[in-house]
């Protein structure tokens, strides 16, 4: 599994640095890609020779620099950078330059740090945005006061459509993380429709009778964000997972809306978002 860990090289970026090399530590075979997109624009009274030498220096140095940051925020846990690689890349579209680079490098996930405090919280929110709603790589969005620990527990909270195949995905990343797994519905058509209980059938078969599944009944009095926050709080799993359609439906109205911190800034644990197919 290769992870793009995204950094701006602010405090508020390690705690996306802390959770992929816990989640290095945790599983085999996971490569760590730590990424900064620099906006830069050649200025125009730089001679393009002048400018290309301008940029080799920087991104040497901030390569370094770069290097230095995560070492400094991972800490004592230094074995799982030694297959690390570390990526500074110039460009005037940071979160565009982060979708390219996924997509070109075949990452499978793409770990980025959420809720800084003021100015620094509305535009991190909106570069998670961006990509939870453009990139066709899934999105690991990490409170930025989370601490880091292993994820023994997945809550992947479905609306039974595709049910089959996001059951299959996430069990591929249980298996790599090595972590239990169910399954939440909350059920617009009761929780005995004939519908729900079809769907149910699935868990049935072998290879998802290890899964746990919790179908609730859908309460129309609190939102969607406010039902999920509660379940988290009370339950507390190490990792939420979601499937959302890109540019509308479920994401819009679960990070969208005015409830947007409640999930992604409150619950205050890591939430991976696939984008639906």
């Amino acid at each position: 599994m290769k992870i793009l860990v995204t950094t701006d090289f602010s405090p508020n970026s390690k705690a996306a640095i802390q959770v992929a090399a816990t989640m290095a530590k945790q599983a085999t075979g996971v490569e760590l890609i730590f990424y900064s997109a620099v906006e830069m624009m050649q200025p125009q009274a730089w001679n393009l020779s002048f400018y290309k030498k301008y940029v080799l220096e920087e991104k040497h140095r901030l390569t370094k620099e770069l290097e230095k940051f995560v070492s400094a925020a991972i800490g004592t846990n230094k074995s799982i950078l030694q297959k690390s690689k570390y990526i500074i890349d110039f460009t005037q579209e940071t979160t565009k330059a982060i979708i390219d680079y996924a997509a070109k490098s075949k990452c499978q996930i793409i770990c980025i740090a959420t809720n800084g405090a003021g100015i620094l919280r509305k535009l991190m929110g909106t570069h998670a945005s961006y990509l939870v709603n453009h990139s066709t790589v899934p999105v690991l969005a990490i409170p930025s006061k989370y601490t880091a620990k292993a994820i023994k527990q997945i809550t992947y909270v479905s609306d039974f459509e595709n049910l089959v195949p996001e059951l299959n995905r996430v069990t591929k990343l249980s298996t790599v993380l090595k972590s239990s797994t169910e399954v939440l519905h909350y059920a617009r058509m009761g929780v005995q429709h004939p519908e729900t209980i079809k769907k149910l059938k699935v868990f049935d078969k072998e290879l998802y009778r290890s899964i746990k599944t919790k179908v609730v009944a859908s309460d129309i009095q609190y939102s969607l964000v406010e039902r999920l926050t509660q379940y988290i709080k009370k339950q507390k799993p190490d990792l939420i997972v979601l499937f959302t359609r890109q540019h509308k439906g479920f994401f819009a109205q679960l990070f969208l809306s005015s409830k947007a911190a409640e999930l992604s800034f409150s619950t205050k644990i890591p939430t991976l978002i696939y984008p639906k197919k």
